[in-house]
């Protein structure tokens, strides 16, 4: 069984039908579950895209909603710890793109602890820091 990282780009694609990448995401989604991927979600993950949507979108009952499927256990959630904000540090670097995040360096951290497949999100830089892509392995 492949194991898979969620990050917040992925998840909001497919929580909110009008993002850019939503049709890439359910495709992605699509042939993870035809794989029998097992999907993990980093706390800050959900946390982070529960703040992005809350703010995009302006609607209190869509943020209630999601946290009413995190708290019914509808995302088996990995938690952060400071064992993992130690080594997600290492590879944050706050002088580069806007667009590489220490939540992203989370989500690396996380993916290489728990030995992952991949990562499903449509950032790059994953790949610069060793990983692949869940897109990839679909489409593969």
């Amino acid at each position: 069984m492949k194991t898979v990282i969620v990050d917040s780009d992925a998840l909001i694609a497919l929580l909110n039908k009008d993002d850019l990448l939503a049709g890439k995401a359910v495709k992605t989604l699509e042939g993870l579950y035809k794989l029998e991927a097992k999907l993990l979600y980093p706390a800050t993950t959900l946390v982070e895209t529960t703040t992005i949507l809350q703010r995009r979108l302006s609607d209190a009952s869509f943020t209630k909603k999601i946290i009413k499927m995190i708290n019914e256990s509808q995302f088996p959630v990995v938690a952060v710890d400071q064992e993992t904000i130690k080594m997600a540090e290492l590879l944050f670097n706050p002088n580069s793109s806007k667009q590489s995040t220490f939540f992203d360096a989370v989500v690396a951290t996380i993916a290489k602890q728990q030995k992952a497949d991949a990562v499903f999100s449509f950032d790059d830089w994953y790949e610069k820091v060793g990983l692949t892509l869940a897109y990839k392995i679909v489409d593969s």
